[in-house]
Parts: structure tokens; sequence; C-alpha cells
């Protein structure tokens, strides 16, 4: 409901303005308070948070002008409508100047009145629903955000065959335009996942002093990627050095160990990002963490391919291991180090896609590895797992896919008689316009356009048949046009909707 405030010193006007509020707009407004002079109608619109005031020009105390320029100057979208009488008509109209929004001339004509107020309601009910709008963005984007960046981090450490294209598109969506990038890496010699609060913490820290950073708390080591025009500089800076040396007091005193902090070189080139990370991985000793250890070189390889969805690449990386394997260990050495092959890929699986479930049934799994009795029938089994592996992913990104798209016909539903547009639609789940386009003819096998349209016309078609005029028809579903409203029905149905049954 619209909160309305009634500022009349006259009794009598006061009484018919109320009679038409309640006669037109009972089902749209609340009266939230009535009052008689220009003080009280200040503090009373602010107090009670009004949308719209209706303010008589020449009260007690301080003058309607007067309460309206102080209302306006607190709160610059209340809507402010003047009531005037004739011999004041001039002055009601400079008004304007300061913000009012309309105004009213005594005595009021029922068709006058419900012009300037419908005018007001319509303007309150838009920045409603804008105001809801972006309310929607910013929370799917504070859930979003995460998600983006673990993606954008994670397909730069395993070097996915979309790990560029991605990085722009999440950079774009995350609002960050610098260009020289920089990794700085988190690990210590216990190699537990740090806890999310450290980790939460000196991002915001990280974040407050540089803008532009992209980070994920890995299964190993934190990750922060470092994006600004000025990155040489802050890097630095006597700030960041400080920041740094509180960062690994903290992680001593609360962890007992030393933390490790390796910094990249600095890059303009977004095409060399996996190169500038694969520094701060050299730099390290550890076997599991190293760039030069077999993990990291190889099963990382076979996980890229999985993120990829391309079984032909994760078969013919496979085969290069196994064929590997099969020359230099016998069956039992083969077996075990393809029981840890299989461990890694689960772990970097439920990390990459945030999920506590396993994908793989590791129990079962070993159990039947163990049965087998020949490297050739070891490495069809592991080929059909890798299989197996590709299709349930293909089929998490189809079921994702949907949901996506089941959000944006919900939105078209609830919002297909405005004038939506599909850039609209991208910005409220923070998607690309070109990806949304692509996505939702995928799924639902027509364009965001034709299936607005079917929309729209599957409502008029009902609205017709109840007996609505062609007119009101229109505006209902979208049209502001009842000419062009008509040639699109006759478009889409073969009739035009005065032929229409």
């Amino acid at each position: 409901m619209i909160k309305v405030l009634v500022a009349e010193d006259e009794h009598l006007e006061r009484k018919a303005i109320k009679f038409y509020l309640n006669k037109f707009y009972a089902d749209e407004i609340i009266l939230s308070a009535e009052v008689s002079n220009g003080q009280e109608a200040f503090f009373q619109a602010l107090e009670k948070e009004v949308d719209l005031v209706l303010m008589d020009i020449k009260m007690p105390k301080i003058t309607g002008l007067e309460a309206a320029e102080k209302l306006k100057k607190e709160n610059p979208e209340l809507e402010i409508i003047i009531l005037t009488a004739h011999s004041e008509f001039e002055y009601a109209r400079k008004s304007i100047q300061i913000g009012v929004s309309d105004y009213l001339v005594k005595p009021y004509l029922e068709e006058d009145f419900k012009k300037v107020i419908n005018k007001s309601l319509t303007k309150i009910k838009n920045k409603s629903r804008e105001k809801l709008r972006q309310q929607r963005l910013i929370n799917r984007l504070q859930k979003i955000t995460p998600i983006l960046e673990k993606e954008i981090i994670l397909n730069v450490v395993y070097n996915t065959e979309s790990s560029l294209d991605k990085f722009l598109e999440h950079k774009q969506l995350l609002g960050i335009k610098s260009n020289k990038y920089m990794f700085l890496t988190l690990n210590s010699s216990n190699l537990e996942k740090i806890d999310q609060q450290f980790f939460a913490k000196y991002k915001q820290k990280l974040k407050q002093f540089i803008p532009g950073l992209i980070s994920h708390n890995g299964l190993q080591n934190i990750i922060f990627l470092l994006i600004d025009s000025d990155l040489a500089k802050k890097v630095n800076s006597s700030k960041f050095e400080e920041l740094v040396k509180e960062m690994k007091i903290e992680f001593k005193e609360k962890y007992h160990d030393d933390l490790n902090l390796i910094y990249s070189d600095i890059d303009d080139n977004y095409h060399n990002i996996n190169e500038i990370y694969n520094q701060t991985r050299s730099q390290i000793e550890d076997d599991e963490l190293s760039i030069n250890s077999y993990p990291y070189q190889t099963e990382k390889k076979i996980f890229a391919r999985l993120v990829d969805k391309n079984i032909t690449g994760v078969l013919d990386e496979f085969k290069y291991i196994f064929d590997y394997l099969n020359k230099h260990n016998k069956l039992a050495g083969i077996k075990d180090f393809l029981k840890r092959f299989l461990v890694f890929l689960n772990r970097r699986l439920m990390e990459y896609y945030d999920q506590e479930k396993s994908f793989l049934k590791m129990k079962k799994l070993e159990t039947e590895i163990n049965l087998i009795d020949n490297p050739t029938g070891l490495k069809i089994y592991f080929e059909n797992i890798l299989k197996d592996l590709v299709e349930d992913l293909r089929d998490n990104e189809s079921d994702e896919k949907v949901e996506v798209i089941e959000t944006v016909k919900e939105y078209i539903k609830e919002n297909y008689q405005e004038d939506i547009s599909l850039e609209e639609v991208a910005e409220y789940i923070s998607f690309s316009k070109y990806y949304l386009s692509k996505l939702f003819k995928e799924v639902e096998g027509i364009n965001y356009k034709d299936y607005l349209i079917k929309i729209r016309m599957e409502n008029a078609k009902k609205l017709l048949k109840n007996g609505s005029k062609i007119k009101v028809v229109a505006a209902k579903v979208g049209y502001s046009d009842r000419n062009y409203f008509s040639r699109a029905f006759k478009k889409y149905t073969g009739f035009s909707p005065g032929k229409f049954k």
C-alpha cells in the first residue's frame, strides 16, 4: 500500500480530499496522517515515511512551499502535490522548481484530481518496482559473487579450455575493469584447509585496499588474484606490508605454524593468467603443491578436460598416463596409483562444483579394482569410469541451465505487462545478454523475444474470451499502442482481436 499524508488547514477541504482518495484509491493507498500546518506536515511525513504528500500552499507556522522544499531536501524521492486556489496559481507553478511533482487547483474536478494523483502513483509504483529489482539484483550478486570468484580461480588453476573466455566474462560481471594481474597464494606446512573466518577477514581487508580482488579458499591454500591499475605501487606500499605482517602474526598465533606468502610477477596480458599463477606453484618445494609434482602435472590435465566435458581429451590424457604406468609398474603398483588418482579427481570435483556429496563411490570402486587381474581390463574399467563422469557432469550442467531459464521464465510471467528487455532480464540474473540469449534458445527452442510474445498473447486470448475491451487487453499485456498490439495478435493467432472468440 502507498502511504499518503494530507496537509490542509481547512477541515472541509481535508474532508473532500479524503472522500476522493477513498472513492478512487481505497485499494491502493493508506492515509498515514492528516495535519493542518506546514511544520507538522514536515515532521509527520518523515516520521511516517510516507510516499505521497498532498500539501496546501498556504498554512500556519510554515507555508506548504517551505515545508515541501524542506521535505525534498530530506527525501528527494518523495512525491509532493501542491493544493492551491486560482489566485495562487502562478505561485504554485513556480513550486515545480523546488521538486514538487504537480499541483491541483481548487475546487477539484474529479477528472483533474484523478489525473494528477494517477501520475504520482504511477511514478511511486515504478520507483518501488525499480528498487525491488535492484534489491533482487544485489541479493543475487551477493549469492553469485563467491561462486563466480571460485570458478574464475579454479578455471585458471586447472587451465581449462574455456578458462580465458570465462575469465573475461566473469570479470565483466564482477565489474572489474583493470588489466594488471598478480597472484598471491597463502600456504603452510599444514595442508589442512585454512578456516573460512581467517580467509574472510583478510579477503575483506585486501579488498578495501585492492577492490579488484578475486579469491578462493581452496583445499590446500588460499588464492588471491589481485587486479588493479596501480598494482605495483600498492603491493610495494607500507600499508600492504603492514597488512601482510598482521596476517602472518595472526596465522602464527592461531595455527602455531608459519604462513608462507608467494607472489607472482605482475602481468598486463590476460592470456598469461595461468602462467603467472604457475609461478606461485613453482616456488613450492612440497610434493603435493608443487607444479613439478605428479598430481599437479598429470591428474590436473585430466581434471581440466573433465570440467570442459571433453571426453576425447579425457581419454587421450588417461591413455598417456596409463601407458607410462604399464611400462614402469606391475599390476599392483598401477592399481595403487590409479586409486590415488580417483581420490584426487573426487576431491577436485567436489571443490569445483561446490558439493559435499561425493561424485565417486570410492569403496565400491576399490573393491571392483581389486578384482581385476590384467592391465587391459583395468584400462577399460577406468575409461568407463571417466566416460560416466563426463556424462554425469553434462547432466549436471543441463540441470543448471534449466534452473536458470526457469528463473527467467518466472520473471517474465511476473513482469510481462512491463517493457522488459533481454538486457534487463540478463542483468536481473547476473548474466551477459549474449550468453542468456544463447542459453534461452538452447533450453526452450525459441528465442527470448518470441517467448515473451507467446506469454503476452496467451494472456491476451484469455482476457478477450472473458469480454475485456481490446484497448484494456493491450495495456494489460504490455502494449501501450492498441494498433501495434492488434497487428502482433493477428500475426500470432491469425485473427484480429475483434474477431477472436
